[in-house]
């Protein structure tokens, strides 16, 4: 049977059609129903969670506004109860994590890390830190240009796993991580500003297996 997915793309810094080439080949149609929106309340829309919600969508669409976050209270309240209640997997890329208060529920019980900033541009290696569903047949790696190096903030008090890092003349920063969250599970991942480096190989195996993990039952 064919899992479905949700997924949100779109916002100022991050055009859709930067998005929609990774997503031909992260989800194959003999394995996914996919489901593509710009609108974040489409999820609200759901009777009962899909299978699987993937956001590449910043909180606040278009900052140099600003614009306020789209992720209210009752939008992420029902993103929680999809996860933790209907076993919904969770997976954020790169801007989805951004823009996103510290006390928000977002970042201190559903993500359970917080994006501080980033430096301008520059070159960004990933290496595996554990070995996991996630990272494996994933080697450390290079992106092929430049990226944006997320300075993360993981939340005190709360569980998750970190499973990767990403490596730049800024130093070290955790690049992905998981945790159950309920029934569901949820996964961060930082790197991916670019289409050439959101379609890099490696990176799409990180992201397939990352898919895969997430719609596995607790």
């Amino acid at each position: 049977m064919k899992k479905n997915v949700l997924i949100l793309i779109g916002d100022y810094w991050h055009p859709s059609d930067t998005i929609k080439p990774l997503i031909e080949l992260m989800f194959s149609n003999a394995e996914w129903d996919v489901n593509v929106t710009e609108n974040p309340n489409e999820l609200l829309g759901y009777t009962h969670a899909p299978h699987l919600f993937v956001s590449f969508k910043d909180a606040s669409e278009d900052n140099r506004v600003p614009t306020p976050i789209w992720c209210d209270e009752k939008w992420s309240e029902t993103l929680k109860r999809f996860i933790a209640e209907e076993g919904m997997g969770f997976l954020a890329v790169h801007c989805a994590l951004a823009d996103i208060p510290k006390e928000h529920v977002m970042t201190q019980e559903i993500l359970r890390a917080r994006f501080v900033s980033h430096p301008p541009q520059c070159e960004v290696k990933f290496t595996p830190g554990k070995a996991h569903q996630i990272t494996n047949n994933v080697s450390k790696f290079t992106f092929p240009s430049v990226d944006e190096h997320y300075i993360m903030e993981m939340t005190p008090n709360t569980v998750t796993e970190i499973l990767g890092y990403t490596y730049s003349q800024h130093g070290r920063q955790p690049a992905l991580w998981v945790h159950g969250l309920g029934k569901g599970r949820v996964c961060g991942v930082t790197p991916g500003h670019t289409t050439e480096n959101l379609t890099y190989p490696e990176y799409v195996k990180l992201l397939k297996n990352a898919a895969a993990w997430c719609t596995e039952k607790i």
